[in-house]
């Protein structure tokens, strides 16, 4: 019973990377363009990052008795798509807001300014 619960529990960490890739992939579909594309790549990555943290690596660290180099091994590679998979959905982040505040911009230019 203690490692069912503390396996859901585990897995709470899950929901908010859920979240924001299906909230990436609606982006996506709606609007197919880069930076779409970009955070889609990103959110999807942080996602399976999060799920090798969370349901492979206990599996490693408790089935298999690993040593701690090829462990840590593991964590420097995982680490490192990870910081990738943030660079991604970062930049993607930021040129869906430059292009937001571009077409906010032209927007308020078409109309004629009050003199009064």
């Amino acid at each position: 019973m203690t490692s069912i619960l503390s396996s859901l529990l585990s897995l709470v960490s899950i929901i908010s990377p859920c979240i924001v890739f299906g909230t990436c992939c609606y982006f996506l579909t709606k609007k197919p363009v880069f930076e779409a594309i970009l955070m889609a790549i990103g959110s999807g990555v942080g996602l399976l990052v999060t799920l090798f943290y969370s349901v492979l690596m206990p599996f490693l660290l408790t089935g298999k008795h690993m040593e701690y180099t090829d462990i840590s091994q593991y964590y420097t590679l995982i680490g490192i798509v990870s910081f990738m998979a943030g660079v991604s959905f970062a930049a993607g982040f930021l040129i869906l807001i430059i292009n937001t505040l571009k077409k906010q911009a032209a927007i308020n230019d078409q109309f004629p300014k009050s003199i009064d």
